[in-house]
């Protein structure tokens, strides 16, 4: 049958003289692969609907028991030329497109994360500032999502509020991101941040995507919470979080 679906593109590679293959996440079926033939050429029917980010509307032939998808039709159905403007979209969004690419497995429907995905790539074609701040909020949301909310505001052992006043700094649970309340730090064990890293955490946890991108980080904050973030993730996923696009972002940055 001919299936038609919204689309969010998580990867595009190069295949044969003229072809692509392609991993998006759409709002049917999940994480699908495609493959568009002649998608290469100067001349093409696909346009710009399939390059990574692009929030587009696909159609293609869907038989049973396949995996690798012919597409036949693409177009875009919202576009997001800003995305392309800066160094910091490109690198916020292909990590978030990442994330999904890395964590989802073929035809696993979520309509709550394609939502999100969407929503988070919109924010960040609209932002005007702080987009790393939009990547530690997407990432914050997404693992809610499947499976393993973080609790930044509630003490690891007691569940008793915690706030990011009663100590000058912390350490998180892996478990599920809580601090350790200061009378318990001296025996526990966790990924440590400071005070102000922590306030950040809370806050982004209760916030909407338009919200978080006001929200700016020093580079320290950015970097413990992406780093809490990636262990958080392999604690929790049975196969590997591997970043790709974090450790990019971090090579650039020490250049």
């Amino acid at each position: 049958m001919i299936a038609t679906t919204e689309a969010i593109i998580l990867k595009s590679l190069k295949y044969r003289d003229s072809s692509k293959l392609l991993t998006a996440y759409t709002a049917e079926y999940g994480r699908c692969a495609f493959v568009a033939h002649g998608a290469r050429r100067t001349k093409n029917k696909f346009g710009t609907a399939l390059e990574p980010m692009s929030y587009s509307i696909l159609r293609f032939y869907k038989r049973p028991h396949q995996e690798l998808y012919t597409l036949s039709a693409a177009e875009i159905a919202v576009p997001m030329r800003s995305l392309l403007d800066s160094f910091d979209r490109i690198t916020a969004g292909l990590a978030i497109c990442d994330t999904v690419y890395t964590t989802q497995l073929h035809e696993e429907r979520n309509p709550s994360i394609f939502e999100l995905l969407k929503t988070s790539l919109l924010a960040l074609n609209a932002s005007t500032s702080n987009e790393q701040t939009l990547l530690i909020w997407f990432q914050i949301q997404y693992a809610a999502l499947i499976g393993f909310r973080l609790r930044p505001t509630q003490c690891a052992i007691t569940g008793e509020a915690v706030a990011a006043t009663d100590s000058s700094s912390f350490l998180l649970s892996l478990a599920n991101g809580a601090p350790y309340s200061p009378r318990y730090a001296s025996a526990a064990t966790g990924f440590p941040v400071d005070a102000g890293t922590l306030a950040v955490l809370q806050r982004l946890s209760s916030v909407e995507a338009e919200h978080a991108c006001r929200i700016r980080l020093s580079e320290h904050q950015h970097r413990q919470l992406l780093d809490f973030l990636t262990l958080y993730y392999q604690f929790h996923l049975s196969r590997n979080f591997s970043d790709h696009s974090r450790r990019f972002i971090h090579a650039v940055q020490a250049l």
